[in-house]
């Protein structure tokens, strides 16, 4: 007789009432609760050698750990602490105690209620304001500085600076789509490794309480929403770039890795819009050039390009006969303003054409088409004066700077002129795209759907 069989009616009922809990705390999913995650500033404190840290609002406790024991010190909003390293033993002072030679291993600020915040600044001037704790740890002569923060409150220091919070008008369904693909790109990253920086040249920019504003509406609209693969139900890469120039890239062909969730093909959507990022003019001499790769002055340029049109190859060759490849992304990182604002003469992505001009031309008097401007004016030809008024995109005015070699009379070496579209690896989701598909009416569902291929889009439980 089967074992069911021979137990009662009450041990049975009870047996499968059991049964059923187990059924249901295994494979249903769990309420969601809020989260902390660790976050290294590394953006705007890596190299600081002393850092101020203040109580902006709440209590706090300060938390002194040493090798053998811990100090606990009541710290409320108005308190201050100082920490200063320099590549010597540091010191700690606190409020308007004199500075004492510390000699702990992990300083921890602890908030006790649920609203406290706090700022870090540093002597040049950088300061930012944080939600959650602080801890800052002696390792090998410097100091880290992590912040723990609830993984929502993280979002909206990441939201609204790598997008903006003046798009939450006619762009909300954009920061929705970015604050998914923001905590999507956060769980992945999080799930493999205790900690997450700050950079936005390592993971996503993050400036805490410096940056909250309308984006958090798309935060709070989304909260725990991640986007998964269709098969594995697992969080997937979720990358993304400012600006794809007109067209996405897959990721095989940027990190040599296969990611089904990417396409290569054209954006719309990404077109004619995004301002510098759209199109942009990078312009540096041959000499200058060869010397940011150890050549000298470079007599040949060749360019090796992926269907979408991006540079996946740079061949160069010096006026002495010396060679050298390197790949469009290796090419563009000589020059990319990492963790910078445009500029002028910025290189933004490896989606670009280039044209020479021989040294013997003298630069202020040249045929615009040589330099990628607009039909009406590639068959006039202007003075000094009048070019800066005509020519769209960056201003030549503001890049014939020395330091990149330019001179306003014909040099002793050729000079390149890079045309290109975009800002990023073109991977992913477009921001201004996004954007863009926002402003015409498209959901941020309709978005992500757009943008990443073969997900789902989830509630996320912790």
């Amino acid at each position: 007789m089967p074992f069911l069989y021979r137990l009662s009616f009450p041990v049975l009922s009870l047996l499968m009432f059991a049964l059923g809990l187990l059924f249901f705390g295994i494979f249903q999913p769990r309420p969601c609760y809020a989260k902390e995650i660790q976050v290294e500033l590394i953006w705007k404190f890596k190299d600081a050698g002393w850092v101020k840290v203040q109580i902006e609002q709440g209590d706090y406790i300060l938390i002194e750990k040493y090798p053998d024991w811990q100090l606990v010190t009541a710290f409320p909003a108005g308190s201050v602490l100082e920490l200063t390293w320099g590549g010597w033993t540091p010191a700690l002072k606190k409020n308007y105690n004199f500075f004492q030679s510390w000699q702990g291993q992990e300083i921890e600020l602890k908030r006790q209620n649920e609203n406290g915040y706090f700022a870090v600044s540093t002597p040049d001037g950088q300061k930012v304001s944080y939600r959650g704790n602080l801890k800052l740890k002696w390792e090998n002569g410097s100091c880290k500085l992590i912040n723990e923060v609830e993984q929502e409150d993280y979002l909206k220091g990441v939201v609204p600076i790598e997008m903006s919070n003046s798009w939450a008008g006619d762009g909300l369904e954009a920061l929705k789509a970015q604050a998914v693909a923001a905590r999507t790109y956060m769980v992945r990253k999080t799930a493999t490794k205790p900690v997450i920086t700050d950079s936005p040249d390592y993971d996503q920019a993050y400036l805490g309480r410096n940056v909250e504003g309308s984006a958090s509406l798309a935060v709070e609209a989304t909260r725990g929403e991640i986007l998964v693969d269709a098969l594995t139900y697992q969080p997937i890469d979720a990358l993304y770039s400012a600006h794809n120039g007109g067209y996405s890239e897959l990721a095989e062909n940027v990190w040599s890795n296969p990611d089904p969730h990417f396409a290569s093909q054209p954006d719309p959507f990404s077109q004619g819009i995004g301002g510098p990022a759209d199109r942009w003019r990078f312009i540096i001499a041959a000499d200058v050039l060869g010397q940011a790769f150890g050549l000298g002055p470079i007599a040949k340029l060749e360019l090796d390009k992926l269907p979408s049109g991006r540079v996946k190859k740079v061949s160069m060759q010096d006026i002495y006969g010396k060679t050298q490849e390197v790949s469009g992304r290796g090419f563009v990182q000589k020059f990319y303003p990492y963790g910078q604002p445009i500029q002028a003469q910025a290189f933004l992505s490896n989606l670009f054409t280039v044209n020479r001009l021989p040294a013997e031309k003298n630069f202020f008097f040249i045929d615009l088409h040589i330099l990628g401007t607009p039909n009406s004016l590639s068959r006039t030809v202007l003075d000094k004066n009048k070019i800066a008024e005509a020519l769209s995109g960056p201003r030549l005015n503001r890049i014939l700077s020395t330091n990149h070699g330019i001179r306003d009379l014909p040099a002793a070496y050729d000079v390149f002129i890079f045309n290109g579209r975009g800002w990023g690896h073109g991977v992913g989701m477009s921001q201004w795209g996004a954007y863009h598909m926002a402003q015409r009416g498209y959901t941020y569902k309709e978005i992500l759907s757009f943008y990443y291929q073969r997900t789902h889009l989830i509630k996320h439980y912790l």
